[in-house]
Parts: C-alpha cells; sequence; structure tokens
C-alpha cells in the first residue's frame, strides 16, 4: 500500500477506498440478485470453497457469491493494506485511538510476547500457582465469581466446554437486584467460600454492588478473616485496594486489553482454577496459531479474512441486517453469547475517531444459540419470516461419532435455510430459502481447537472493523450508559419522573 506524507493524506485516500468499495459491492450485487444459492452450488467447484486445518474446517460454499465477486472481495485487503494492520495487531503495536492505548490481547498467547513480556510471563505464573494451591487445599468448597460483560462470558462458557470434576462448586453472579448472587449464598457457608471479583476497571457498579453484598455476607461470621477469602482481578491495583483486597490476593491485568477481548488473561482464571493449567496454555497455544494462521495464509485461504469479507458482502449488497450463530454441541451452547458481544461491542458503530461515518452498514444484529433448542423456536421465523438473514453453523466433528446425530440435524437445517422447498398447492408451507450460510466443525473437543475458533472469531472482527473504517477496541454506547447510571440532581430527577409514569404506586 502507498505511503503518504502525512496521517490525515492517508485518512483522506482510505476514505475514497472504502466508498468506491462499497459502490462497487452494489453494483456487483446484480449478478446474484435474482440467483438462488441452489443454482450457484451446481455451478461452480464447492470444494474449493472449503478450508482444512488442523483443528476445524471451514465451509461458505453456500453464500451467495459468484467466483467473480469472490475475486473482488479478495482484493479488498490489499486495497486497504489490511497487511501491515494485521501485522501491527499480533505485534501489540495497533493503536486504539480513541484511548490512547495499544491493543495487547494477541500478545497474551504468544509463546514469548514481543511487548509487556515481564508482566505477561508473570501473570501467567500467578495463575498456576493459584491454580495448584487450590487443589491442595480442601477449604473451600464453593467458589463466587463476580463479574459481567466480558469478564464473565467469556469464563463462564470455558466452564461449560469442558468441565472438570471437582469437588468445589462454582457460581457466577452479577445482576444488579442481586438476586443471582443471594441464591448463591442461600447455598454456601463463610468459612468454605472463596469469591472472585472480575473487573477491568474496577469500578463497574454492578460489581461493586454485588462486593458490598459479599462482604456484609462475611460479617455475619464472627471470627472470619475477609481478606483470606476474597480475590481480585483488575487493571487497577489502586481500585482494588481501595475495595480492600489484600495486595497477595490481586491478579493485575494489562489496562490496554479490553473487556470483551480478555479471555487470555488472569480473568480466565475461574474457569480453570477447578481444571489444570495446562489446558489454559493449550488454549492460548490454539488462539496464537490462529494468528499465525492469520498473518501467514494468502488471502484466498484465510479463514479470518472470508468470514470478514463475506460479512461485509452480506450487509452492504445483500442487505442483511442480522446473523445467526447456532452450535450443535452441548459444550458449545453459550458460545453464541460470548461472540455476540465480540462483535457487537467492537463493531456496532457507525462514526469512526476520525469523525467519519462509515459508508457501510457497520455490525448486523448478532444472535442465536445451541442449535437444537433454536430449531423449535427462533427457525419459524428464520424459515419463513420476511426479514433477511445469515448463519453460522457450528459443530464438533469428533472421530467416535458420539455427534453424528447433531451433525445430520445440522446439515438438515443449513439444506433448509439455503435451498428451501416450494409448496404451489400450499403456499403457506413453502419455505424459500436462499439464506446464506457457513459451517465451522471443530476436529477435537479440546483446548487448543477452542483457542483456535476463538482467536479466528476475533481477528475475524478485528479484519471487518478495518473494512468498516471504525475502531473495535472502544465503546462509547456503552460508557454513556454507565455514566448515566452516577447519580447527579438531573438523574434523580428522571427517575423520580420514571417513576411517577410507571410505577405510579412508589
Amino acid at each position: 500500500m502507498k505511503y503518504y506524507t502525512s496521517p490525515q493524506e492517508g485518512q483522506i485516500r482510505l476514505k475514497k477506498i472504502r466508498h468506491k468499495i462499497y459502490k462497487e459491492l452494489l453494483s456487483l450485487e446484480a449478478n446474484v440478485s435474482n440467483k438462488k444459492i441452489s443454482s450457484l452450488l451446481s455451478s461452480g467447484d464447492t470444494e474449493q470453497r472449503v478450508f482444512e486445518t488442523k483443528f476445524l474446517n471451514y465451509d461458505f460454499s453456500k453464500q451467495r457469491i459468484t467466483e467473480e465477486i469472490l475475486e473482488y472481495l479478495l482484493t479488498i485487503p490489499d486495497q486497504l493494506g489490511l497487511k501491515v494492520a494485521l501485522s501491527k495487531l499480533v505485534d501489540g503495536k495497533f493503536l486504539n485511538p480513541s484511548e490512547k492505548t495499544f491493543a495487547s490481547h494477541t500478545l497474551y498467547r504468544s509463546p514469548v510476547p514481543k511487548k509487556n513480556t515481564g508482566h505477561i510471563i508473570s501473570e501467567r505464573k500467578n495463575i498456576k500457582s493459584f491454580i495448584n494451591n487450590i487443589k491442595t487445599t480442601s477449604q473451600f468448597k464453593n467458589i463466587i465469581c463476580i463479574c459481567i460483560g466480558g469478564s464473565r462470558l467469556g469464563p463462564e462458557f470455558l466452564t461449560e466446554f469442558k468441565p472438570a470434576s471437582s469437588k468445589i462448586k462454582l457460581y457466577f453472579c452479577s445482576s444488579y437486584d442481586l438476586l443471582e448472587l443471594e441464591d448463591a449464598l442461600h447455598n454456601c457457608n463463610q468459612k468454605e467460600t472463596l469469591i472472585i471479583i472480575s473487573s477491568k476497571s474496577f469500578k463497574t457498579i454492578e460489581v461493586l454492588h454485588n462486593l458490598e453484598r459479599v462482604k456484609s455476607w462475611f460479617k455475619d461470621y464472627k471470627g472470619l478473616n475477609i481478606e483470606d477469602h476474597v480475590y481480585a482481578i483488575s487493571s487497577d491495583v489502586v481500585a482494588m485496594k481501595a475495595a480492600g483486597i489484600d495486595d497477595s490476593n490481586q491478579f493485575k491485568i494489562l489496562d490496554s486489553i479490553g473487556g470483551r477481548f480478555s479471555l487470555w488473561s488472569s480473568m480466565s482464571l475461574p474457569a480453570f482454577v477447578l481444571s489444570e493449567y495446562e489446558n489454559y496454555s493449550s488454549l492460548l497455544e490454539g488462539a496464537y496459531l490462529a494468528d499465525q494462521h492469520t498473518i501467514s495464509s494468502p488471502w484466498s485461504t484465510n479463514i479470518p479474512m472470508i468470514m470478514a469479507l463475506l460479512s461485509v458482502w452480506n450487509s452492504a449488497a445483500l442487505n442483511i441486517s442480522n446473523h445467526g450463530i447456532f452450535t450443535y454441541n452441548f459444550r458449545l451452547r453459550s458460545l453464541t453469547r460470548y461472540l455476540t458481544q465480540l462483535s457487537m461491542e467492537s463493531n456496532g458503530k457507525t462514526v469512526n475517531f476520525h469523525n467519519e461515518e462509515s459508508p457501510f452498514p457497520t455490525s448486523p444484529l448478532i444472535w442465536g444459540g445451541y442449535g437444537i433448542e433454536a430449531q423449535h423456536s427462533t427457525f419459524q421465523w428464520l424459515m419463513q419470516g420476511k426479514i433477511k438473514n445469515s448463519c453460522d453453523f457450528i459443530a464438533v466433528n469428533d472421530k467416535d461419532k458420539k455427534n453424528l446425530n447433531s451433525h445430520q440435524m445440522l446439515l438438515s437445517q443449513v439444506l433448509a435455510l439455503t435451498h428451501g422447498e416450494e409448496n404451489i398447492k400450499k403456499p403457506y408451507k413453502s419455505i424459500e430459502g436462499n439464506n446464506p450460510c457457513s459451517i465451522i466443525q471443530l476436529n477435537s473437543m479440546d483446548f487448543r481447537s477452542l483457542g483456535f475458533l476463538l482467536a479466528i472469531y476475533e481477528n475475524k472482527v478485528f479484519i471487518e472493523s478495518q473494512i468498516l473504517g471504525i475502531d473495535p477496541f472502544d465503546q462509547w454506547g456503552v460508557e454513556l450508559g454507565k455514566r448515566l447510571t452516577i447519580k447527579s440532581k438531573e438523574n434523580d430527577f428522571l427517575a423520580k419522573s420514571f417513576t411517577r409514569a410507571f410505577l405510579p404506586k412508589l
């Protein structure tokens, strides 16, 4: 990509390129406007649209694109200089401009981080030591994890992926009404309970609210030293100390790692405290190998690149504003919740740091869930609703064929969504089909494969943000809601107004 004499000149040039790309995508839509996915499948070599890696297989043969469209999409990365951006990301040198920090989540999964090496290596040692200490003590029978957003979605999903056999009961709590926490406390006693507080800023109001309740609960047990039972994970040592967390009970993460990208840090401690440290290491290894795939694979076989280009194509050219992610393995049942935050908090924006509006539709609505359950609820809307949609279907391709029935169920739903079925005599039974779908199959139910999958999606989200021209590492829409929660005279007035309007008896 051409170098420019000033950042402003380069930004103006990129803006023009994005507008040109958007117009080209709109013009290419005419190539498929009257075509069915079934006809596109029969006219091309679908095997070229199935990629196999050591950890997973990716099949995008059921997308609404021609070879001509795919060829153009594959020119976009070089038009925007994405090779440089990806290299910076993996090296921890990509700047989050609005918060003036360098995104550091990829450094956490590197065997030898190129930046912040001492801190990350030390953090890994602390995690390993904590896990080993828990295994050698019989004191704790319950662990309550107080966390929210990225601090919860990732670790909670990981505990479901490969549950460890343990006599310790694990609870996740974040509700502001404290009902979730009260249910957990009801099943625990103070002497046998360990608390882990996870919050990057340690200023999140929901987390602090739950922490205060826990403190009062411990005080009910006379003679107990609360400090021995409460640990915290955050980037703010001062805030942890102010909250009464003992220095030896603190896990410090880098301030430059975003909450929704923090799964690779100590934030995942709750997920592995009942497991093995080796599982955490395997997760990091798989993610690192996904990063290497992203920066070294040609665009034509680069899985996160293809995923990002298809997402932009489906939104911009095909006018699809929602994307369903459906999993066909019970251990992956919460994956969609994790990917929803990753995608929508990163790319759910309109204007970038340079105060320029993206010419593209930005992040679609990401939704979905456990496919076996969704088939009996939301799939009716998918099959016969009027709103267009695209989907990812994710399964585990284990060699002992335990999941054969789930695979057959998955493939039948993909076939219905892409091909449909016409009923001339009874049109109300017709399924239009023609919904673009991709299939991802993990090759094994292990943490390396999972790490590879999660990093592929992370890199896809980053690539998509660079095409759209937005910053994926800030979240000012979230910050507004947080700020308005802080009490002020104006908020008190608004609260009273809402109370009068909706709860007149209070």
